[in-house]
C-alpha cells in the first residue's frame, strides 16, 4: 500500500511558524503534526507493507532528518515540488513511484476513520467526508445511490450539498489516478493556476470509476493559527494525564487537558487547559491557556492565551495572544510602553 502524502506548501496561514520548518513539522499536542497524520494508518501495518511517498518543498531537508530520527524502519520515498502549482501537480511528480493500491491524505489534516472498507474489492475509490452545517468554505462530494460519487464541487455557492471533504482518498490502482491528473493538466483544468485533486476525480468518475464516500471518525484541521489551538485542545483531551512529578508541584496551577514534556521546568505558574509544552522549556511565574509552546522556549512572567509559539523563543511581559517563530524573542512590556511612549509624543 503506498501512501501519499503531499506536503510542499509553504504553510503561509500559519505565520512566522513556518519561517523556519516545514508545516508539517508544526507542535501539535505532544509532538509533531507529521506524527499525528501518520497515526492515522499505524494500524494498517499489520495487514500492508506500507511504503510513504513524500512531496517535500524548500524545507524538505528538515522532513527527511525527522523520519531518520523518529521512523527508521519506514519504507520513505521523497520527490521536491520547486513549482507550487498545486495539489494534483505535486502528485504528479510522483508518477514514478505510484502503483497499486494507494491512500492519499494531505499533512494539515488529521483523519481517523475505520478502514475496513478496504477488503471490499468492488471498490475503485474512496472519499473522505463529514456532514457539515455551512459547506462553502470546504469542498463537498455529490452523491447518488450507495453514497457513490457522481461530482465534487470546490467551495460551492450553495447549502444543497453538505458532505465535506476531509482531505483523505484512496485509489485501488493508482495509475488510474496518475492519468486522470494527466487528462487534467492537458485540458488545462485550474484554478488561480493551481491544479486541485478534485478536478482529477471527476475525471475518474467520468471515466465509470466507483468512488464512493465513508463518514470519518474524526476530522481535525491544522491549516490556521485557530484551528491548530482547536485541534491542539481535541488531541490532548485523548491522551493520558500528567506525571505525578508534575500533578504534586507545590508552586504551580495545572489544569488539565495539558501535555509537559518530562524535561521541562515550570515554576510559580498556572498552566492550562488546552496547554502543550514541548522539551526542555523553562516557564517562570506565568499564566497559559489554549497555547502551544515549541521546544526550548522560555516564558518569563507572561500571559498567554490562545498563542502559539517556536522553537527556542523569549518572551518576557504580558501578552494575551501572540504567534512567535522559532529563535524569536519578544518583550511584550517593552512593546507595550514604546507604544505609548509613541502615542503621547503624537498627542
Amino acid at each position: 500500500m503506498k501512501i501519499i502524502i503531499p506536503m510542499a506548501g509553504l504553510g503561509k496561514r500559519l505565520g512566522p511558524l513556518t519561517r523556519h520548518k516545514p508545516k508539517a513539522l508544526v507542535r501539535l499536542a505532544n509532538t509533531r503534526l507529521l506524527d499525528h497524520v501518520l497515526g492515522i494508518f499505524q494500524g494498517l501495518e499489520q495487514k500492508y507493507t506500507l511504503e510513504y511517498v513524500f512531496i517535500v518543498g524548500h524545507m524538505g531537508e528538515q522532513i527527511k532528518e525527522h523520519m531518520k530520527a523518529v521512523y527508521p524502519h519506514k519504507q520513505v520515498i521523497y520527490f521536491k515540488q520547486e513549482q507550487l502549482l498545486g495539489q494534483s501537480h505535486a502528485v504528479y511528480l510522483a508518477k514514478d513511484a505510484i502503483s497499486g493500491p494507494v491512500l492519499l491524505t494531505y499533512c494539515d489534516t488529521i483523519n481517523k476513520m475505520n478502514f475496513s472498507f478496504l477488503s471490499a474489492g468492488s471498490l475503485d475509490g474512496m472519499a473522505a467526508v463529514r456532514e457539515v452545517d455551512d459547506p462553502r468554505r470546504h469542498g463537498v462530494a455529490i452523491v447518488g445511490p450507495d453514497n457513490v460519487v457522481t461530482k465534487l464541487v470546490e467551495k460551492p455557492k450553495t447549502m444543497e450539498h453538505k458532505l465535506a471533504l476531509t482531505g483523505l482518498y484512496y485509489f485501488s490502482e493508482g495509475k488510474e489516478l496518475v492519468k486522470a491528473i494527466e487528462a487534467q493538466i492537458q485540458r488545462g483544468k485550474s484554478l488561480n493556476n493551481e491544479y486541485y485533486l478534485a478536478d482529477a476525480i471527476n475525471i475518474l468518475v467520468e471515466a465509470g470509476m466507483r468512488i464512493r464516500v465513508e463518514k470519518v471518525l474524526q476530522w481535525l484541521d491544522a491549516g490556521t493559527p485557530e484551528a491548530m489551538i482547536d485541534t491542539n485542545a481535541a488531541l490532548l483531551r485523548q491522551q493520558t494525564q500528567l506525571s505525578k512529578q508534575f500533578l504534586e508541584g507545590q508552586s504551580n496551577l495545572f489544569i488539565p487537558p495539558i501535555y509537559v514534556h518530562e524535561s521541562a521546568h515550570v515554576q510559580s505558574s498556572i498552566i492550562g487547559p488546552n496547554v502543550s509544552i514541548g522539551e526542555n522549556c523553562s516557564i517562570t511565574g506565568s499564566i497559559l491557556k489554549n497555547s502551544v509552546v515549541d521546544d526550548g522556549t522560555r516564558l518569563v512572567d507572561v500571559n498567554l492565551e490562545n498563542s502559539l509559539t517556536g522553537r527556542s523563543c523569549i518572551v518576557t511581559g504580558n501578552p494575551v495572544q501572540t504567534i512567535v517563530a522559532d529563535y524569536g524573542e519578544e518583550r511584550i512590556s517593552s512593546i507595550i510602553e514604546e507604544n505609548r511612549r509613541e502615542e503621547a509624543a503624537g498627542s
